[in-house]
């Protein structure tokens, strides 16, 4: 569930409409892969919603964001038997960290590696990625979640209803304790902090949430939702 995901469910969940429809017998569940989406528009981590239908992301050309990141290391002119082993290596961090097509365009644009690391800085596990750590541990996760609250503010004018108010304050509430907890990458909390207006300016800001962190965050929501459902409005 990316973070995105995560304010269209609350904005759902605004207008009443937090159940999930039941999955026929014959289809997987509701936001597996080649399943229908959830009513929120979401799928499972790594997976994205197309046409009401959940469908892997189109893949990166991984030699080629591989090829860029060799020639930051070694430069253009390293001999093939000194770049091949390099290359290889980018590559298969590449395909494990299933960077998506949009990540493999922000790597041709990057200037330099430091800029090409931020695109998909779960590419680079175990290695110190600017901005991708902890950056200042938890301190800025009150105002992070501030900044969404700020964002949501014209769909939260609109609740009337109690307990879906009190369901939006819990969905928060989770935001921050994941923030905290799960350990959101520097970049995704300034990615929200700078993003502009509007929910669709900050779900641009996804590409910095690791598939790991974005697994600790659905189920931290999945089990929020579990144990607060709203009454549906008329």
């Amino acid at each position: 569930m990316k973070l995105g995901i995560a304010l269209a469910m609350v904005s759902v969940w605004a207008i009443g409409c937090s159940k999930e429809a039941p999955a026929g017998n014959d289809r997987p569940p509701l936001g597996k892969e080649r399943a229908d989406c959830r009513p929120d528009k979401s799928c499972d981590p790594g997976l994205m919603c197309l046409s009401n239908l959940c469908v892997q992301p189109p893949p990166a050309d991984c030699t080629a964001v591989a090829e860029g990141l060799a020639s930051y290391d070694l430069g253009n002119y390293a001999e093939p038997e000194e770049r091949a082993p390099v290359v290889a290596a980018y590559k298969a961090s590449c395909e494990k960290a299933h960077v998506t097509k949009e990540q493999g365009e922000c790597f041709e644009k990057a200037a330099d590696k430091t800029a090409a690391m931020m695109c998909a800085p779960f590419m680079f596990a175990g290695a110190k990625v600017p901005g991708a750590g902890s950056g200042g541990g938890s301190g800025d996760c009150p105002k992070v979640v501030a900044r969404i609250r700020q964002t949501m503010q014209a769909q939260m004018s609109q609740v009337t209803d109690p307990q879906t108010v009190q369901m939006m304050t819990k969905a928060f509430t989770v935001m921050q304790e994941s923030c905290e907890q799960d350990a959101w990458p520097a970049a995704l909390k300034t990615c929200i902090l700078q993003a502009g207006d509007g929910t669709d300016a900050m779900s641009q800001c996804n590409q910095h949430m690791a598939p790991d962190v974005q697994q600790k965050f659905a189920e931290r929501m999945m089990k929020m939702m579990q144990t607060t459902t709203p009454t549906p409005t008329p």
